[in-house]
């Protein structure tokens, strides 16, 4: 019996828990940094002069553009040598550049430090999928890669409750003088407060142990694959590969655009305070966090279980279909206690297919090529969904849907659209992974 199906009978190791908790605790700290801003809307808009297409780039493209085009070489790099410490370096830089985003005193200079936040976390997920696949057997890396990806809720709900507060408490306090550096509003301490601690967990990474390679290279990792050997891969299994990181993509996007805008929704539709309405959203991203990360990350495996990776698949688009009631309604409730329930129901069930997709291609491509082509995979979902999901429930807020609180009605357009784009491109992938999962070049 190999090591990882001796694995599969026994509980997990103290080794295997320690990576999980502290991968799990740099991707809390990415997202906190990631999704800070949802809870500087109005302030940005009142002392920068911002529309809200302005803030969506800010949330969306500077970081997505940057974290997705990086991500290919940084992948490539994963793929030869140390996981841990280019993971390491990589927390550090975005936590850098979100206390750096505190000293920004102009749209641009904002812009520029969020590219920066888009480089440094680039690194977290496709170093963190390869090192899981080498340290956890099949039927037990979904559950894995679901607690890890559980740091994304955890992260954005922490963001919300806490953010909200040290928001609302920085706005009580006068703009701050600081030496060279002049006046910093309120808003820019935030990310001081948010940013700094992540140098700590870079540390923590950083002093992991790099585990060995499955496919029997050194922890240093084998020599770099061909370029084309990847493009050839990727191309004799398009029908997988597309359908997979296209419905990927779409469940992020209707995440994405709920969680970076419904604390903007609150304030806007039921005139809530900045603190209050990240409570609760934040308490909803939890809850929904834990019931479509880890429940989706056990769910994957029972799948995986009776119909290999094809089923984790089949999971994906039964959680998508599920979702877009939920989404579909959330912006249409007199009671804004109704919009969060169905928000944490949507966001749950957009998240869900995370941990069993994220598997999935783990299965779908041998183990020399898992760095590039997770780096890959990252592209994708966060260019559609992170680049593209804030900014299109802003553009029909702007100019579609221009009333006070057209946001609700903005959200309840695109997040189930998206929904139903992603159960279109999961249905499209079900017959391709099956047979290509089973191929030998699978692993």
């Amino acid at each position: 019996m190999s090591a990882g199906q001796a694995g599969d009978q026994a509980p997990l190791t103290m080794r295997q828990w320690l990576v999980v908790g502290v991968f799990l605790v740099a991707y809390v700290f990415s997202f906190i940094d990631r999704m800070i801003l949802s809870l500087m809307v109005e302030p940005l808009r009142r002392d920068l002069g911002l529309t809200d297409t302005q803030i969506s780039l800010l949330q969306g493209l500077a970081f997505a553009v940057f974290y997705t085009l990086v991500g290919l070489p940084i992948g490539r790099a994963i793929d030869r040598h140390s996981r841990v410490r280019i993971a390491a370096i990589g927390v550090a830089l975005w936590s850098a550049m979100t206390a750096i985003s505190g000293l920004a005193q102009t749209y641009w200079q904002l812009f520029a430090a969020r590219m920066g936040v888009g480089i440094g976390e680039a690194t977290l997920s496709p170093a963190a999928y390869s090192l899981f696949a080498d340290i956890f057997d099949g039927r037990r890396l979904g559950f894995a890669l679901g607690v890890y990806n559980l740091g994304s809720a955890l992260g954005a709900g922490i963001a919300m409750v806490l953010g909200g507060a040290i928001v609302h408490f920085a706005s009580g306090q006068q703009a701050v003088l600081l030496p060279l550096l002049g006046e910093v509003r309120p808003w820019q301490l935030t990310f001081f407060y948010v940013g700094l601690p992540g140098l700590l967990v870079a540390l923590a990474v950083g002093a992991l142990t790099e585990p060995a390679r499955r496919d029997g290279g050194a922890a240093a990792g084998p020599p770099a694959v061909p370029i084309r050997a990847v493009l050839r891969l990727a191309a004799s299994r398009w029908r997988s590969l597309a359908g997979h990181h296209l419905g990927v993509a779409f469940s992020n996007l209707s995440a994405f655009a709920m969680v970076s805008w419904m604390p903007a929704m609150l304030v806007r539709t039921y005139h809530w305070s900045i603190a209050e309405a990240g409570l609760a959203v934040g308490i909803a991203l939890l809850a929904g966090g834990l019931l479509g990360l880890t429940g989706g990350g056990w769910l994957a495996d029972r799948f995986y279980a009776r119909g290999r990776t094809a089923g984790r698949m089949h999971l994906c688009l039964i959680a998508t279909l599920c979702g877009i009631p939920a989404g579909a309604l959330l912006g249409f409730q007199s009671s804004p206690v109704l919009a969060v329930v169905l928000f944490g129901i949507a966001y749950a069930f957009s998240i869900l297919p995370i941990p069993g997709a994220a598997a999935a291609l783990q299965e779908l491509v041998p183990g020399p090529l898992r760095g590039q082509m997770s780096a890959f995979y990252l592209f994708v979902i966060n260019l559609v969904g992170i680049g593209l999901g804030s900014t299109a429930v802003a553009l029909l807020s702007d100019h579609v849907f221009t009333q006070a609180d057209g946001l609700r009605y903005s959200l309840a357009v695109i997040s189930p659209l998206a929904l139903l784009l992603a159960a279109a491109f999961y249905l499209f992938s079900l017959g391709p992974v099956a047979r290509d999962s089973a191929s030998p070049a699978a692993t």
